[in-house]
């Protein structure tokens, strides 16, 4: 669009992580020696911004909070008046607490910075939805661009979170009403594949960490063959397709493979010890214990 390339991320899906920049050629009429200079590094201009982990005011939130309680109770008080026993293993506050977290989204703006990367491939290098606007006689009309951008994309992005939410709210009030729901006691009962069908990180109830731990790496771990452990490894794959950050489960899928050729390689180990404490921290919102992996994660 308007001469905007896309030259990295997927713009159905949207990563929150923005960076757009453009080339700048000289200018004859352009001022030397101001402030602005430092802006822009071998000829580029870099804006970037992270909108993933927007703050909620208070008043939003509990606005937001009040609505999804008054539905929610609805939905209990229909299915008691209705006959519908409450499944066993459904932990109602969870559940609660849990579409509370879904529910609230920031509707503010909140703004991006000049970004400083010294080539167009250490851009390209970063983990972001990345845009390149094209090239600019001189500072101003590159600058105007580049900051009005970041709004579009905030919108676009929120859209797409909120339409993701609302599906899932629905596919979990649904699982909930059908009694499909699942915690780890009802997975592990079943002994013959790694999860039931139908079963996705979304509708799942229990510990996470307890279920990677106890259920899913001994389980790999003790497939028979090889090509048991690709029908397993498979359905594993689709239980963890909406949790965001997809390489962690690859390094889970590498380092099970290794330690199934080789037991005591220690580096599989630790990288598999580290990946599965990453993704419980991503599944539980604490984004600087995630962090702090991550970084130990890349020493191995």
């Amino acid at each position: 669009m308007l001469g905007i390339e896309q030259k990295k991320g997927n713009d159905d899906h949207l990563c929150g992580r923005m960076i757009a920049y453009a080339k700048i050629l000289p200018s004859p009429d352009a001022l030397s020696g101001t402030p602005f200079d430092d802006m822009v590094k071998n000829g580029l201009l870099t804006l970037e911004g992270d909108f993933r982990n927007a703050p909620t005011g208070p008043e939003i939130r509990r606005s937001l909070n009040k609505s999804v309680d008054s539905k929610l109770n609805n939905l209990l008080e229909s299915m008691q008046e209705e006959g519908v026993d409450i499944p066993e293993n459904l932990d109602v506050d969870a559940l609660r607490e849990r579409l509370h977290e879904l529910s609230n989204m920031e509707v503010i703006p909140i703004p991006a910075r000049i970004g400083n990367f010294a080539s167009e491939q250490d851009i390209l290098n970063e983990d972001a939805d990345i845009y390149y606007i094209g090239e600019y006689i001189g500072l101003n009309q590159a600058h105007f661009c580049l900051t009005t951008l970041p709004i579009y994309y905030q919108a676009r992005y929120r859209e797409q979170a909120k339409a993701a939410e609302i599906s899932l709210l629905n596919e979990m009030l649904s699982q909930f009403e059908s009694g499909t729901v699942m915690d780890n006691d009802d997975i592990q009962k079943d002994t013959e594949e790694l999860f039931p069908a139908g079963l996705t990180l979304n509708t799942f109830m229990g510990d996470l960490d307890n279920l990677l731990n106890v259920r899913v790496i001994p389980f790999l771990l003790a497939c028979e063959n090889d090509s048991d452990y690709e029908t397993q490894i498979a359905l594993f794959y689709n239980f963890m397709k909406d949790y965001p950050q997809q390489e962690d489960i690859s390094r889970v899928d590498h380092a099970i493979r290794e330690l199934r050729k080789r037991g005591d390689n220690q580096s599989a180990r630790k990288l598999l010890e580290l990946s599965c404490k990453k993704i419980n921290s991503i599944y539980s919102e604490d984004t600087k214990t995630a962090e702090k992996l991550e970084a130990e994660i890349q020493t191995i």
